[in-house]
């Protein structure tokens, strides 16, 4: 049953039953059940203008304490029902017997004014009494449903059930006539089925809808797990669930509140964490606590921060300060900060983490997906290379597949956004990398600009990793060059001279650069070139500038009718041109002489 099947089938028991029987909600525990009376049967029932009254029987040892508690709930409403509201009642007797001793009532020798204060004080019409944890009562069983069964013959009550049955039908194991081992019913449990016949009509194997339940949970905890509040994510934690064989609310309520406290500390103690940090700690806490719910034999090893046999999977481990929270109570800033930076240097250097990423595997289906997801998961990309989302071991499978998004499929993007982080980030690795190895694998290209455009990535990424361009790289993002010609000093103007500047320009990058700049960012290009060429003579620059000038030139020249320009730019790019063609002639006259 969905729970809008089940809520109905109860509100017409609630309405309509005359068998003066209960009905039996049976699961296994921390399935769900306490949850859905809570936050969907009772309100339900209370919009239909029907009463709901729950108690729980874990502990109780007689059936006096289960009719107080049911009084007490229902008492302070009824006193408050005017005199021509309480005539024709339900009353419920089994009720007045057994708590009138107990809230101070003469029950041998009851006074009018007593009996009247009695009955208008217990109401049981239009109300569905709910007793949970049957199974965890004190009670003996047999005595209990011998008072529902009074409830509910006698009074006319209605009344829900709430147990895991299963705990109740014990068997102890034995041997047939033919020797075959079988389990048989021990006597309590057939006492109890016994009973029950008696008392119980429909039993209901509650199935829960879990992600409903888990958006409900989650909503509960407010600000600090609000992302992983969505359909998506309550799918991942059915998943988490699934996968490990545990569907324990209690335990997942549990692991929330655990990652509610240690979000608020990290963000109370200003420590930076990223997204995926996020994610980690929150799904590597809520395996370990199914797991917990499963096992109390769980084992950190001392010497780890991690520990993917205790979370998730190695791609959602279980940090050490998580479980130090949850096993001990620790909590530790430092042993965040250590946790996050290892995990973070980790996630560069560890091979174990390639080809997880879900953007990257968005990109490597690119060709099976759809340009708006395509596109989605390239702007995803350069952050999560510069805080190591994405290891240096998918850079080559990432270049590859980028390229041919551009070229081969001709989605429009800025692939230098996703080619400079990652060129930044190689040039930072301390350790010996198999360079080729990085472009062992990948997506055949077929576009002749784009297998030109991939080889140069190639060189670029394999001087990152070796060190020899000592050359600033040409930025080739209209963004950075603002702040590329503003570290342009005097001395580096000089080297640049010395080593040539033009010549190490990737002509087609450039180009493709251009056509993305502004008004503002071609004449800053222009200025730099000015700046570094003017006054110079053709005897200060290297002999590869000048026809690397040319080549510049006549690409440059090629923008003139670009029709993706407005006439501002396009008269930048004529004076450009201009300024290429005076230099060359400078230079030439220059050579000549």
């Amino acid at each position: 049953m969905t729970y809008d099947e089940l809520n109905s089938f109860l509100l017409n028991y609630l309405k309509n039953d005359i068998t003066g029987r209960a009905i039996m909600l049976s699961g296994e525990w921390g399935s769900g059940k306490s949850h859905y009376v809570k936050n969907e049967l009772k309100p339900y029932l209370v919009k239909k203008n029907k009463k709901c009254v729950i108690v729980s029987l874990y502990g109780l040892s007689d059936t006096t304490e289960i009719s107080k508690a049911i009084f007490l709930e229902l008492h302070p409403v009824i006193k408050k029902l005017s005199p021509a509201k309480n005539t024709a009642k339900v009353i419920g007797k089994t009720l007045l017997n057994a708590a009138a001793s107990k809230i101070g009532f003469d029950i041998e020798n009851p006074s009018e004014e007593t009996l009247k204060q009695l009955y208008e004080s217990i109401n049981l019409s239009d109300t569905l009494i709910i007793l949970e944890d049957i199974e965890r009562t004190q009670i003996e069983i047999t005595k209990l449903l011998g008072y529902i069964n009074n409830l509910c013959e006698n009074d006319h009550a209605k009344v829900l059930l709430i147990t895991n049955e299963d705990e109740l039908l014990t068997t102890y194991d034995g041997t047939n006539s033919e020797g075959k081992a079988v389990k048989y019913y021990t006597e309590s449990a057939i006492a109890y089925k016994r009973v029950k016949e008696k008392t119980v009509g429909d039993t209901i194997c509650f199935v829960c809808d879990f992600k409903t339940a888990i958006q409900t949970i989650i909503g509960n905890f407010g600000i600090y797990l609000s992302k992983f509040n969505t359909e998506t994510q309550a799918d991942d934690i059915v998943n988490v669930f699934t996968r490990l064989n545990s569907y324990n609310l209690r335990a997942f309520i549990y692991g929330c509140q655990k990652c509610k406290d240690i979000f608020e500390f990290i963000s109370d103690h200003g420590i930076t964490v990223n997204e995926k940090i996020e994610e980690m700690i929150f799904y590597g806490v809520i395996a370990f606590t199914q797991r917990q719910s499963k096992s109390s034999d769980l084992r950190f090893d001392t010497k780890a921060y991690l520990s993917g046999s205790l979370g998730v999977n190695d791609s959602l481990p279980l940090f050490r300060f998580c479980y130090d929270y949850i096993a001990y109570q620790i909590i530790s800033e430092e042993e965040i900060k250590k946790s996050v930076s290892y995990y973070t240097d980790y996630m560069k250097k560890g091979k174990w983490n390639s080809g997880r990423d879900k953007d990257l595997q968005a990109i490597r289906e690119y060709h099976v997906s759809t340009e708006e997801k395509t596109k989605k998961a390239l702007a995803n990309i350069p952050d999560k290379i510069k805080n190591g989302s994405i290891p240096y071991y998918d850079y080559g499978i990432l270049a590859n597949y980028i390229v041919a998004i551009k070229y081969d499929a001709e989605i429009e993007f800025d692939i230098e956004n996703i080619t400079n982080p990652m060129i930044d980030s190689l040039k930072t690795i301390d350790e010996n990398i198999d360079f080729e190895s990085l472009f062992s694998s990948g997506y055949t290209l077929f576009n002749k600009d784009g297998i030109e455009y991939f080889e140069q990535i190639k060189r670029r990424m394999q001087e990152a990793l070796t060190g020899v361009h000592e050359q600033e790289d040409f930025p080739y993002s209209p963004i950075a060059i603002k702040e590329y010609c503003k570290n342009l000093t005097s001395a580096a103007k000089q080297m640049l001279r010395k080593n040539g500047f033009a010549n190490n320009i990737d002509v087609n990058r450039f180009i493709s650069m251009l056509k993305k700049c502004s008004s503002e960012t071609i004449s800053r290009i222009r200025s730099l070139f000015m700046d570094l060429y003017r006054d110079v003579h053709y005897s200060q620059i290297v002999e590869e500038d000048l026809t690397a000038l040319k080549t510049i030139h006549e690409a440059v020249s090629g923008l003139k009718e670009y029709n993706k320009y407005d006439k501002i730019q396009k008269m930048q790019i004529k004076w450009f041109i201009k300024n290429l063609s005076d230099m060359i002639t400078a230079f030439e006259n220059q050579k000549a002489k």
